[in-house]
């Protein structure tokens, strides 16, 4: 059967959730999760994220995304902005 598999149309095929996929860019990957609540920066090997709206964000997807990874995590405040670093 051409263009099925498993019973589904290969169109209907679920995607492998980005947390499981090793293979994603983390920078293109944070940045989608993130949206409008915040912002990525590059930061030497790692990653720096202002969080803008701290109800909104997604604090559970960035924190999986980067712990799977094998990051350390840190959060920090500034005056009274939160930013979340995260090294390799």
């Amino acid at each position: 059967m051409r263009g099925y598999e498993m019973g589904c149309r290969m169109s209907e095929k679920k995607k492998i959730p980005p947390v499981i996929n090793p293979t994603i860019d983390l920078g293109e990957e944070l940045a989608y999760l993130i949206g409008d609540t915040g912002s990525v920066s590059n930061l030497m090997s790692g990653y720096k994220i202002k969080v803008y709206h701290t109800r909104m964000f997604p604090w559970d997807d960035v924190f999986k995304s980067l712990l799977f990874r094998d990051f350390k995590v840190y959060v920090q405040n500034h005056k009274a902005d939160l930013f979340i670093e995260a090294q390799p």
